[in-house]
């Protein structure tokens, strides 16, 4: 015979029960026990702004300075991110990928970090220290000279005050802008080659900046050039070095019993036929184009010379 005991719960204990139940209903819940769902996601952060610093505000030509950059989120924390730098100045102060300032000239820069949607900033102030090399300038002997003739071209260092500064072993570079009408050797020693106007450029490497400087120079004709000339052998030379004719002129290379040869080097449009070795015989050749035109002989080390042809 089964017997059943009845209980009376009191209320506090009831109450109780109930409460314990829908907390653990509530755990339930909170935990996802009865969503379905995996676990919260959540959203990586976004660049808000950038923060820019250096160790210094200031410096002088040629000097460096590495800045800093921090991303971060609108709550402030720092977030793990790439910069792109940029100088609003580069004739001031330049910047790499790394932000790593150089000193170009005088003035002041701002340098820029940008980071997704978000830049951040700093300035760099760049004095002109005495004795430290600014700029360079380029000086001519004489700005025109007539074709075949030389000049020369010297470049100075000079400070943010002006005060001239040793170039040392900086290396130094020269170009002209036309060399058809003017070359320029590496010691800046002009040739006029052409008839015109011609930019001698200059450049001197300093650290990592190169410095600049030009000067012009023109190449006039030669007045009263005659239509022909002659070139004598005596031993082992050409005589005269350079022999000037009119376009269209004549040149007559008179060769001696020992023998000779003339090759023109470099070989330019207008260069007349090579002279074969030769000896006791005079051989000539016309010139129909304005130039200077190189040549030599290849039988005698040094033997060279000049024919210049003038409009």
């Amino acid at each position: 015979m089964l017997m059943f005991i009845r209980y009376r719960i009191p209320n506090v204990i009831r109450a109780l029960l109930v409460m314990g139940t829908l907390s653990v209903a509530a755990t339930l819940v909170s935990c996802g026990g009865d969503s379905g769902t995996g676990p919260v996601v959540v959203p990586p952060k976004t660049v808000s702004r950038v923060d820019v610093s250096a160790a210094t505000s200031t410096i002088t030509n040629a000097q460096t300075v590495q800045l800093s950059a921090t991303a971060r989120a609108s709550d402030g924390t720092s977030v793990s991110s790439s910069f792109t730098w940029v100088s609003s100045a580069t004739n001031v102060a330049t910047v790499n990928a790394s932000g790593l300032v150089t000193g170009v000239s005088a003035g002041t820069a701002v340098l820029s970090a940008t980071a997704g949607s978000a830049t951040g900033t700093t300035t760099i102030t760049v004095t002109a220290a005495a004795g430290v090399l600014n700029s360079v300038a380029a000086t001519i002997t004489d700005g025109t000279i007539q074709l075949g003739q030389f000049t020369q071209v010297s470049v100075i260092g000079r400070d943010g005050g002006g005060g001239t500064v040793a170039l040392g072993t900086r290396v130094v570079t020269w170009s002209s802008s036309n060399a058809t009408i003017a070359t320029v050797g590496a010691t800046g020693t002009v040739t006029g080659v052409g008839v015109g106007s011609t930019i001698i450029n200059v450049a001197v490497q300093d650290g990592a900046v190169s410095r600049t400087a030009s000067v012009t120079v023109t190449v006039t004709s030669i007045p009263g050039a005659p239509v022909s000339a002659d070139v004598f052998m005596p031993g082992l030379t050409f005589s005269a070095f350079q022999t000037i004719v009119k376009v269209g002129g004549t040149v007559r290379f008179v060769f001696p019993p020992l023998a000779h040869n003339v090759f023109w080097d470099v070989r330019l449009s207008g260069s007349p036929a090579d002279i074969n070795t030769t000896s006791s015989q005079t051989v000539a050749r016309v010139f129909p184009t304005s130039g200077v035109f190189h040549y030599k002989c290849t039988l005698h080390n040094g033997m060279e010379g000049d024919v210049v042809v003038s409009p």
